[in-house]
């Protein structure tokens, strides 16, 4: 009988899910998987990413401060320093890491000197603890910082700095200007270069501990800061000085709203000299002024302007010296009755006269020869109407019209300082033109750049144009030597010394819009200009006197301005080595 088996039972999945061998197996791969992972992700640490995560861990236990560069230095022409920048601190803590604060705070007023008010605000902060960052003193004496640091006091941080000084006190203030206390120029030469004399700064770092204290010798530097160029100056600090002290002596004396006074090296145009003294108001001490008034301030000239009127008709071929006119002492032009300084008759007088003495009818006619459109045009030759080639911070352009836009008793003022405007430094360089044989100079006051290395850059020279022929400045110039002798200006004059020059004594503007003030008195802007010797001029010499006391002798120009231009000459003769001309006697037989 046949018998047939059952079919035996069917074998197990050899990796049926869930046996040991299969799971053993799959976590070898996640285990690779992960392994290679891990092996890529370390390799990428120590590759590309491994400078962020060394600067992320350095930042975590360092601390990076900026080095201030030195700011440069400003010299005069001779080397002398008028400003630098000497080593100083700031002082400043981090509240949230100081723990005894009156203590901390009445130690630090011990040494910086704080008023009761910073002291208070100190303490106020730490008691917050919200900042982390607070200045206690800034540009403090670098000693007391050193004294400071060694104490080694939690959160309380000295930091290196600069702090703008000038040797000679106040001396060339006006024009060197100033700095703010982040040591910006803001003023001035300091304003005008500051891109130049900032250099660059510097980096350092320092490890902390993770209570925030400095760890000693950990500090280094990591770039090293540059300094800023230094500034060589046309100034004479000598000059400057004796210019500055006169001014202040003689606006004292006679109760004047203040001063200003130019020195210009005639043949050059370098400017020796540019002083600006005033009044305070609150307190009617009369100090330098941090704000150049010779190169921002527009006035009148008055009488000054005469010889641009006069020089400019004789290069014409117009008028020569010797040209005479019948001046009366008052005339009619327009809707005003113009007079001269003073009554007098009917009288022919020269052009040589009509400047010696300071008509004003008579200047008109000499304009009126030429027309007020060539006038004008000699006038803005001259340099006025514009900025000087300076371009010094808020210098001021002056008003000069055009001939057109001239109206009523304006079209003839203009020939003798009224109806126009100009700075000190316009005025000086416009005179100087004369001084200089008829050829206008740019006035210049930087005469180069000293870099970190000692690199000299010597600046250019100045710019100069003709203006009007050498005939017709030595005419001018003589008619000036005689202003000086026999005119208006004889307070100028210097024994053994010959002096060629102008006085100027114009009314002006008030805010109200007359040359009245409050009390009905005119305001007066005295002048005098001057140059020397007279036959070979070597320096140009502007002195102006705002608002010299109105009702007194001092409120002309031959009063005011002229006699300190007779006690700045020896000062120039001694400092510049000026010899008199040979066979020069000054006034002596004019």
């Amino acid at each position: 009988m046949r018998v047939k088996a059952p079919p035996p039972a069917e074998r197990a999945a050899r990796f049926r899910s869930g046996s040991p061998r299969r799971r053993l197996i799959a976590a070898l791969l996640v285990l690779a998987v992960i392994l290679i992972a891990i092996v890529v992700r370390v390799a990428s640490l120590q590759t590309s990413e491994a400078e962020s995560l060394r600067s992320a861990g350095a930042e975590q236990w360092t601390r990076s401060y900026s080095i201030e560069a030195p700011r440069g230095t400003v010299f005069d022409r001779h080397g002398n320093e008028l400003a630098m920048s000497v080593p100083a601190v700031n002082v400043s803590i981090n509240p949230k890491l100081i723990e005894n604060g009156p203590a901390t705070v009445q130690l630090l007023d011990d040494l910086l000197v704080l008023s009761d008010e910073k002291a208070a605000d100190l303490i106020h902060e730490i008691e917050l603890k919200d900042r982390g960052f607070v200045y206690v003193k800034r540009q403090a004496d670098a000693a007391i910082g050193d004294q400071i640091s060694s104490m080694r006091l939690a959160g309380v941080n000295v930091d290196r700095a600069g702090r703008r000084e000038m040797p000679g006190g106040d001396t060339g203030r006006s024009v060197i200007g100033r700095t703010n206390i982040d040591g910006e120029g803001i003023a001035g030469l300091e304003l005008q270069y500051d891109d130049l004399l900032t250099g660059s700064a510097g980096l350092r770092s320092r490890e902390v501990a993770p209570n925030g204290r400095s760890i000693p010798g950990s500090e280094s530097v990591t770039q090293q800061p540059i300094a800023g160029d230094d500034l060589v100056l046309t100034l004479d600090r000598s000059i400057q000085f004796s210019t500055e002290e006169v001014l202040l002596e003689k606006v004292r004396e006679i109760g004047a709203r203040g001063a200003t006074a130019i020195v210009i090296d005639t043949p050059t145009g370098e400017i020796l000299g540019m002083a600006s003294v005033r009044q305070d108001v609150e307190t009617g001490e009369y100090r330098v002024t941090s704000g150049n008034f010779a190169a921002v301030d527009a006035y009148e000239p008055g009488s000054v302007a005469k010889v641009i009127t006069v020089a400019s008709a004789l290069s014409e071929g117009l008028v020569t010296p010797d040209t005479s006119y019948e001046v009366p002492w008052r005339k009619q032009y327009y809707d005003d009755l113009l007079t001269d300084s003073h009554e007098h008759p009917n009288e022919w007088m020269s052009v040589s006269q009509i400047l010696i003495e300071s008509s004003n009818i008579g200047t008109i006619f000499v304009q009126q020869e030429m027309g007020r459109a060539l006038h004008r045009d000699y006038m803005a030759d001259f340099g006025l109407g514009s900025k000087t080639a300076l371009d010094f911070p808020g210098e001021s352009p002056g008003i000069l019209k055009e001939a057109e836009d001239l109206w009523g008793s304006e079209r003839v003022t203009v020939a003798y300082g009224q109806g126009v405007s100009s700075t000190s430094l316009q005025l000086a360089g416009a005179i100087n033109t004369i001084a200089n044989g008829g050829t206008y100079v740019a006035p210049k006051l930087v005469k180069a750049t000293v870099g970190p290395d000692g690199t000299i850059a010597e600046l250019p020279v100045s710019p100069s144009r003709r203006v009007v022929s050498e005939q017709a400045a030595a005419q001018t110039s003589e008619m000036m030597r005689n202003v000086v002798c026999t005119g208006t200006a004889t307070r100028a004059q210097v024994p053994g010394q010959s002096i060629a020059g102008k006085t100027g004594t114009a009314f002006k503007a008030a805010d109200n819009g007359t040359y009245f003030n409050e009390n009905g008195d005119r305001i007066y802007y005295a002048s005098f200009v001057g140059f020397f010797p007279a036959e070979d001029p070597e320096v140009t010499v502007l002195v102006s006197v705002d608002e010299p006391p109105a009702g007194t002798r001092d409120r002309f120009g031959g009063t005011a301005a002229a006699p300190v231009f007779a006690e700045l000459v020896p000062t120039l003769v001694h400092e510049l080595g000026i010899q008199p001309v040979e066979g020069a006697t000054g006034c002596e037989g004019s």
